[in-house]
């Protein structure tokens, strides 16, 4: 049996791949996967180097609802995208931008997964800290798919 595909690896290197840069707007963020097995170390980043997209799975991760006589079914995985920018509210909404103008480009371009839907973005802003971050949540969907028995 081959190995499941990782949703966060995938989204990861959907993101690093098709990063715009060419045209210099939006420096390419660095993109973390927060449970990539690297060695469990505390995480830290430095904000004067640059943006962060810290890639996560949401809870639940996976949710399976099975259509007819359970012999198929839809299934969906949740996915989180944390940003963090100290340069401006702009640059934040412009990141924003970059990784919604992926997801609608990529949508039926992953293999593991039949869509990838944008889903919800939240804004979290600390003006007097110089800190603005988000949050944007993604799912990739197969529906009608043969379930494992």
């Amino acid at each position: 049996m081959p190995n499941e595909a990782i949703p966060t690896a995938v989204i990861k290197n959907m993101l690093d791949t098709e990063w715009n840069t060419q045209s210099g707007l939006i420096p390419e963020p660095t993109f973390v996967d927060i449970n990539d097995g690297s060695g469990g170390a505390q995480l830290r980043f430095d904000l004067n180097r640059g943006d962060f997209v810290f890639i996560s799975s949401d809870m639940p991760s996976e949710t399976e609802e099975p259509i007819g006589t359970w012999v198929y079914g839809n299934r969906t995985t949740r996915i989180v995208l944390e940003m963090h920018t100290k340069d401006s509210r702009q640059r934040l909404y412009n990141i924003k931008q970059e990784i919604r103008r992926i997801a609608h480009n990529q949508m039926h371009a992953l293999d593991e997964f039949q869509r990838i839907q944008y889903v919800t973005f939240a804004e979290y802003i600390q003006d007097q800290m110089n800190l603005w971050s988000g949050r944007i949540i993604l799912e990739l969907v197969n529906n009608a798919i043969l379930l494992e028995t």
